[in-house]
């Protein structure tokens, strides 16, 4: 490719080094499809970058699992050109419920008051600084200065309920409506004392019904290493809990180490972590490198395991990292002819090398790709972080919506669902996963309030001014029960359907494209059963029916 020539994609107008002009009709018509519906005028023979390709198999499958929409674009690509998948996409999280009117407090080394916190409404009802407490969260500073001391709080705040603000939507928290209280305990040393934990924990003792307070998230621990009936950071969590508010802890990221306080508290939500490779299979989940094991009162931590990896977080705003993002994304998408100048103007800026004004444009293009990786940077406002850090957020984002589900849950009530409703993972030993990896939807259905449904005459029932088409079955026993077919694979565990008190079970998707669809539900994980309201049925092969669904 001669270093003036560009390519621009007509669908994202990026541009790239080639365009897909050949499609498997049969394989990808759904995605041909989708892509003519946002693009009219699009033909295939206009060519697509592979990239929009990838985005738009992405939204079929976000919109048959029933996840958030995420477009029309992603406005964030990694430079390797693969999509770090939102959180909530990521655990295929229950997109009605957003923690709306539950408190999370956060105690954290610092924080710092970031757009997906504050932008669209300012959500922090507290913030105190346990060694200057009179001082205003909205007068922390941006830049160098301040970025040791708020970095870490900013990001584990922001995983948990940030709203997607500088993203527009798309890298947002599954409890992005939570209120929060904002506690830091990093010193002006740049530690974190036993000391100031248990300050920090003393004061929610003492504040949490004023600002109604109901989870803890603790991405922070103690120094001590001792039973929990002696650890004073021990006590107080377990105070809490006996107060209705539901500790949650990460574990640690040194499997060879132990488990220090509070993770090691008797009713403490242990948080360890797992990788998911970026890849929206469970098939690819491995163990993270999480602390676990016995402590010394031989509890066995952790109790669940999240994701601890390719996690979406804010880069500190006023920072050089985000200068330099911001300086390596624009260089990126200058056009080939202008990137000497541009490159020359703004090298000091970034860590490349000065040899790099002698190399040529695609050289220079694939070395200012590797410092995009390297930095783990996926726009001028994120990168990607790792940490049971991370994983704790996000444990407390899905406890935020089952209190917003139901505000009496109890701490023992929420340990139960979770622990419940969580599944092993084969390939990891049980002492690294506890009870195993955490199943958001699933929680949410099982704590949804049993209201009676009234199910209609024909099922499935289409709804065309909702776009919509609903399921049901009568089901007095079950315990769970999905909806699978060739929309979606005939993905087990993906479709739950949400538990009446009537015995009726139900479940809403988007509309489907014109055609003809097999479906069957899936009966707490063993028994196939056809749809008996639906008349129209043919053999699966297997001494048995699928039901017929048709859109026209």
């Amino acid at each position: 490719m001669n270093n003036t020539e560009k390519i621009i994609c007509p669908l994202c107008n990026d541009a790239v080094d080639k365009l897909l002009y050949r499609f498997h009709i049969d394989d990808e018509r759904s995605v041909l499809e989708k892509i003519k519906g946002h693009n009219p005028l699009w033909h295939e023979k206009d060519g697509a970058c592979s990239r929009c390709v990838d985005y738009y198999q992405v939204e079929i499958v976000c919109e048959q699992r029933i996840l958030p929409e995420i477009g029309p674009h992603f406005q964030v690509k990694s430079a390797d050109d693969f999509v770090i998948l939102p959180t909530g996409i990521r655990v295929n999280a229950h997109p009605g419920y957003t923690g709306k009117g539950v408190t999370i407090c956060f105690v954290d080394s610092g924080f710092y008051p970031h757009p997906d916190l504050t932008a669209h409404r300012n959500r922090v009802k507290k913030y105190v600084d346990i060694n200057y407490p009179g001082k205003d969260f909205q007068e922390i500073p941006a830049g160098e200065e301040n970025a040791n001391a708020s970095w870490h709080g900013t990001m584990t705040t922001v995983v948990c309920a940030g709203d997607g603000y500088l993203s527009k939507g798309l890298y947002k928290g599954i409890a992005s409506n939570a209120e929060l209280v904002l506690i830091k305990v990093q010193n002006a040393e740049g530690h974190i004392p036993d000391s100031n934990i248990i300050k920090a924990l003393e004061w929610v003792v003492e504040h949490h019904a004023e600002y109604n307070i109901r989870i803890v998230n603790m991405s922070v621990s103690a120094d001590e290493l001792c039973s929990y009936k002696e650890s004073t950071t021990d006590k107080l969590a377990e105070q809490l809990i006996k107060s209705g508010i539901t500790v949650v802890a990460a574990v640690g990221n040194d499997e060879n180490a132990k488990i220090h306080p509070p993770a090691n508290a008797l009713n403490v939500i242990a948080v360890g972590g797992v990788d998911d490779q970026n890849i929206q299979d469970n098939e690819a989940i491995q163990a993270y490198h999480s602390t676990y094991g016995e402590t010394i009162d031989k509890l066995m931590k952790p109790e669940l395991v999240a994701n601890a990896i390719w996690i979406a977080a804010p880069i500190l705003p006023g920072t050089r990292e985000q200068t330099e993002a911001t300086v390596l994304y624009g260089l990126v998408n200058k056009p080939q002819v202008n990137l000497y100048d541009e490159l020359k103007n703004n090298l000091h800026l970034t860590q490349l090398e000065k040899n790099i004004l002698a190399a040529g444009n695609d050289e220079r293009i694939r070395l200012i790709k590797e410092r995009i990786q390297t930095t783990k940077f996926i726009s001028p406002a994120y990168m990607h972080v790792d940490g049971t850090s991370f994983a704790a957020p996000i444990v407390c984002s899905v406890i935020a919506q089952m209190l917003e589900i139901n505000p009496s849950l109890t701490p023992a009530d929420i340990r139960h669902v979770l622990f419940g409703t969580s599944k092993r993972i084969e390939s990891i030993a049980p002492e690294r996963q506890g009870y195993g990896y955490i199943k958001p939807r699933k929680a949410i259905i099982n704590v949804l309030k049993r209201e009676s449904i009234m199910k209609p005459e024909n099922s499935p029932s289409i709804n065309n001014d909702k776009s919509t088409i609903e399921f049901f079955i009568e089901h007095d026993c079950a315990g769970e029960i999905s909806l699978a077919g060739s929309f979606n694979n005939w993905a087990q565990d993906v479709l739950l359907l949400e538990p009446g008190r009537n015995g009726v079970w139900r479940i809403e998707i988007p509309m489907l494209p014109a055609g003809k669809y097999q479906y069957k539900f899936f009966v707490d994980h063993h028994a196939w059963v056809e749809d008996i309201d639906n008349p129209f049925r043919e053999p699966d092969g297997f001494n048995g029916f699928n039901s017929i669904l048709i859109v026209e």
